[in-house]
């Protein structure tokens, strides 16, 4: 059966940690697989030249682009392009699939205030039971999804990966400057305390005075004054030349950075698309990761604990005395698992199957 699915996000420019380094390999596998995809953008990108054919819409053509599909994916919620958009399927009768990743949880450091309350009584409660779907990233998703929507049920399905263009070394990988000697803890993320960065930080602090050959690699996009904030923390503590802080702006600047490094570390308070775990398992990278946001099937092949400083400094000295070999082994297990559950050879099928429901 052909069928044409409209995907929604806010940006298609591949940013650390962002689900646009992995819609492209999706909209691939599902036209492989007899869907055709369109794409409409809050940010009004698109996807990269040659990267994958599909039609892009503006948010000002919505009502059009949503008439001309047979299904709409949100990647998100939260946005109010989310909402605008769902609001128009619902009128027009067109079904929709809801991904929120993270966006209808609530947690420490993402608390609902009377705006949102507000916005939940005027509809966007109602938006939520009208979908089709909600799919949750993992089981913390998912049962955190159950708990609060006992009357709405959750679809478990993880984002996946284009796994065998990691396998081998590109020659097109950009030069990285001022990458520290040694050895190397990376973060690929928005830099904004919700991702960790705060507990990351005091923990590496904390084992540098054990570890002396490692330093950490900050890598992402800035969000508000936070990284001004982080880097003027980083000072007062005497630790800039332990500490770099840098840009990551698309996939190759990612796969030059984990191609240096040894370790990576996800240590996000709050559920998140788990891309950069992909890239980094893909890479052959150590992975710690908190339990918000490592994929299903995954938490027995990379180092998982809650986000946490006790269990993430566990996690953290566990992986960075691992020696050479047991690191080695390790990784290339993860690998294999991951590849087997989450590339997207093997996961499209089950998103077919979802929208063909």
């Amino acid at each position: 059966m052909s069928m044409c699915v409209l995907h929604v996000a806010e940006s298609l420019i591949p940013e650390a940690g962002s689900v646009a380094i992995t819609l492209p390999g999706l909209f691939r596998a599902l036209d492989q697989n007899g869907v055709q995809s369109a794409v409409l953008t809050a940010d009004g990108s698109t996807p990269q030249a040659g990267d994958v054919n599909c039609r892009c819409h503006d948010v000002a053509d919505a009502t059009q682009a949503v008439a001309q599909v047979d299904l709409l994916h949100l990647h998100g919620w939260g946005g109010d392009s989310f909402r605008s958009v769902a609001k128009i399927a619902r009128k027009g009768g067109k079904p929709y699939v809801i991904s929120p990743q993270g966006g209808m949880s609530e947690g420490t450091h993402r608390k609902k205030g009377w705006r949102d309350q507000l916005r939940g009584l005027l509809g966007e409660n109602s938006l939520i039971r009208g979908a089709l779907a909600v799919v949750a990233l993992n089981e913390f998703e998912h049962k955190d999804f159950r708990d609060r929507r006992p009357n709405k049920s959750a679809v478990l399905l993880p984002y996946g990966l284009d796994f065998p263009s990691y396998r081998s070394t590109d020659d097109r990988l950009p030069d990285l400057a001022d990458v520290p000697e040694g050895r190397i803890l990376l973060f690929l993320g928005p830099i904004h305390p919700i991702e960790g960065l705060v507990p990351l930080l005091k923990t590496f602090g904390e084992l540098a005075f054990e570890l002396d050959d490692w330093s950490i690699v900050i890598a992402g996009m800035e969000t508000g004054d936070w990284r001004r904030m982080l880097e003027a923390a980083v000072r007062r503590k005497g630790g800039t030349e332990r500490v770099r802080f840098v840009n990551a702006p698309d996939v190759a600047t990612q796969r030059a950075w984990l191609g240096k490094s040894t370790i990576l570390a996800s240590p996000s308070l709050h559920i998140r698309c788990p891309v950069s775990i992909m890239q980094a398992v893909a890479t052959g990278v150590t992975v710690v990761s908190s339990n918000r946001v490592v994929p299903e099937g995954l938490a027995k092949v990379v180092r998982t604990c809650e986000p946490n400083r006790t269990q993430l400094k566990q996690g953290l000295r566990s992986a960075m005395t691992l020696a050479e070999d047991e690191r080695i082994s390790a990784t290339q297990k993860a690998r294999d698992v991951a590849e087997s559950l989450y590339d997207w050879s093997v996961l499209a099928q089950r998103y077919v199957e979802l929208y063909q429901s």
